[in-house]
């Protein structure tokens, strides 16, 4: 029996005797890192085939001068006919999901996701059912989810459920959603609960959390003040008291998840309830909260793989960094430093081995960059549904910490991701990647500026078959005082697309005169205008579905000194260093402590020079925030679809 589910598409492209091979991928296979690091092992340079003229383009500047250098791979997730000059001579083919899992029905298998293809290859060797879409289905919520859905009769057994769902981060595809909605809504325990809200959003989940938990206080707190002996039912039999319960509560807490409940000064509390209650001497649960964390990471950190790890891991980073920052202590704030430190020798050592595979891979059914970002809008967009995309222009996962409590205040709830950003992460390199939908390599005209990404941005819809009207675009906002009047997709009713960069993120992360707290203490004074809040709500009520995402995040750096080489450089950025000429690049490549970019993605004559980390081009031992390196904190940037309570 073969070891994993690719190897029979390993076998298949295996030996084609030419230089390219096209393949038909209408199951998004090759959406799977490993399997493509596999094809790399094999020779092959994959691309994923988006139009003709981008891959024309693409094909006469990379690969036609330095053919013999390439076995080209070429795929795409359409029904389309690759042009004739590729057909001719090359091998052509399609992979196809029901080939590799017979036994299994093929629209449950299409609704799959996609990381579960190894764990699913496994239970498949031992299914004797039917390919029915039922029997399928049943196995596989049983066997591979290992969710037994029909002993769940009662709160406890529900909240254990969702535990594992969402604290565990089990993506669980649409169809298994479904079936699971439909089999516990016939559970009469469960009537007055929103069980749809509960099991397809994460977010949901946790505000329904709090509330319940909000409640649960309230509750003892009225036993108590009143003097009852006897605690209601209610109290006595929530799930809350279940230890399994508890527990993943507890790690909630501790990582900032849910929010703690604020209680009277004069009440005792249970010691094992104490956790969720906000002290008045924070002190004890901060140390505990960031133990924690720590532990946590650095668990993850031994095991980590793929690009996915890498967001759940600087979301715990953040939380670490952001809380230390919060407590004002410079003892806890040194110590996420050097957390964070840790973490990026291991993240710069994975960049420069695996960030070019991300290129290679499919924008949906969920995006891996920040150009996948419209792709995914349009895919998900439903008929006449209108989309607002917000850009925080610098916005780091630690930011969207501080962000995401003050708009949580304020009643919004989020489902939340991470995407990786352009390297160099310079606002002129990945901003108008997200705005044009395209790699960099694609607008080498416009690399420094970020003068056409309105045009970009139209074009992308007008390719999409939106006219150009419904598409609106605005950059600079969030210095000025909020006004509905200046907001096009407010202003406008003809607007359906709206595309804006919010950029005084970045605006203070380059006036950051004390660093870090600088940037927080800025950042909070802008929150509090409610400037962000009247604009997610305006469009809410105008009926917008809205994004939020960031070009790029920022790190602190320690300057180095000034490197000095005139016109020889194409381009200065604080910690990064661009040559159109590739023997000048190479001649400083070996005189500066830098890294050397692998310039994936990036136009022919642009080459990349980046700061090791926590360093600067910039006087020596001058301290400063900013951005244009490989460090997780500028690399992954939150991708955020944001909801009212």
């Amino acid at each position: 029996m073969m070891g994993n589910w690719f190897d029979g598409i390993l076998e298949k492209l295996r030996y084609p005797n030419c230089k390219i091979v096209l393949v038909h991928d209408q199951d998004f296979l090759l959406n799977d890192e490993s399997l493509l690091n596999n094809l790399k092992e094999e020779g092959y340079e994959v691309v994923r085939f988006e139009n003709s003229v981008s891959f024309r383009y693409l094909y006469e500047q990379k690969y036609r001068a330095s053919q013999n250098k390439y076995k080209l791979l070429v795929y795409t997730n359409d029904n389309i006919i690759f042009p004739y000059e590729y057909i001719k001579g090359n091998f052509n083919t399609e992979v196809d999901i029901s080939t590799i899992f017979p036994k299994f029905s093929a629209p449950i298998l299409r609704s799959m996701n996609r990381e579960d293809l190894d764990a699913l290859f496994t239970v498949h060797a031992q299914y004797q059912g039917s390919s029915s879409n039922k029997d399928t289905l049943e196995y596989i919520v049983k066997h591979l989810y290992k969710i037994s859905y029909e002993i769940i009769d009662s709160e406890v057994e529900l909240y254990k459920l969702l535990l594992f769902l969402h604290y565990r981060k089990r993506e669980i595809p649409q169809v298994v959603q479904d079936f699971l909605i439909e089999k516990l809504k016939q559970c009469k325990v469960f009537h007055n609960l929103p069980i749809e809200k509960l099991i397809s959003s994460a977010g949901s989940f946790y505000v329904f959390l709090e509330e319940q938990w909000t409640y649960f206080v309230t509750e003892y707190t009225k036993c108590e003040r009143e003097k009852i002996s006897e605690p209601s039912s209610l109290y006595r039999a929530h799930p809350f008291t279940n230890d399994d319960v508890w527990r993943l509560m507890v790690n909630l807490f501790m990582e900032g998840t849910i929010s703690k409940v604020k209680k009277e000064p004069t009440l005792q509390i249970p010691k094992w309830m104490k956790i969720g209650i906000e002290e008045e001497s924070k002190l004890e649960t901060l140390h505990e909260k960031l133990n924690h964390i720590s532990k946590i990471v650095n668990e993850k950190l031994a095991r980590i793989k793929l690009y996915k790890d890498w967001i759940e891991l600087i979301d715990l980073v953040a939380e670490y960094k952001y809380t230390a920052m919060e407590s004002n202590d410079t003892v806890y704030v040194e110590e996420a430093n050097t957390l964070m430190m840790k973490v990026n020798q291991d993240f710069q050592d994975w960049m420069l081995k695996q960030y070019h595979t991300l290129i290679s891979l499919p924008p949906i059914p969920k995006p891996k960059m920040v150009h996948h970002v419209p792709h995914v809008l349009h895919a998900q967009r439903r008929k006449n549904e209108k989309v607002a995309l917000l850009v925080l222009d610098g916005m780091s996962f630690i930011q969207w910490k501080q962000v995401k409590k003050h708009l949580k205040e304020n009643g919004f709830s989020f489902v939340e991701n991470g995407i990786f950003a352009w390297v160099p992460t310079l606002t002129s390199v990945s901003r108008q990647a997200i705005f044009s939908g395209s790699i960099p390599f694609t607008f080498s005209k416009t690399i420094k500026t970020t003068a056409a990404e309105e045009k970009y941005w139209k074009n992308f819809w007008e390719k999409q078959g939106m006219l150009k009207q419904y598409v609106a675009y605005q950059k600079g906002l969030g210095k000025e005082d909020y006004s509905r009047e200046n907001i096009l997709a407010l202003k406008r009713n003809s607007v359906k697309i709206y595309g804006a960069v919010i950029d005084v993120i970045d605006k203070f992360t380059h006036h950051a005169v004390l660093g870090e707290k600088s940037l927080v203490s800025n950042l909070e004074i802008w929150l509090q205008t409610n400037y962000l809040v009247n604009l997610l709500a305006d469009l809410i009520k105008e009926k917008y579905t809205i994004y939020l995402t960031a070009d790029h995040g920022n790190t602190i750096a320690k300057g180095i000194g000034r490197i000095s080489e005139g016109v020889l450089v194409d381009q200065k950025g604080e910690r990064v260093r661009i040559y159109s000429d590739t023997i000048l690049y190479e001649d400083s490549a070996s005189k500066i402590d830098a890294v050397g970019w692998n310039n994936a993605g990036l136009p022919e004559n642009y080459n990349v020079l980046l700061s090791q980390y926590g360093q600067a081009f910039v006087q020596k031992g001058e301290e400063i925030v900013t951005h244009g390196g490989i460090s997780i904190e500028e690399v992954v940037v939150p991708f955020i679809k944001v909801q009212q309570n």
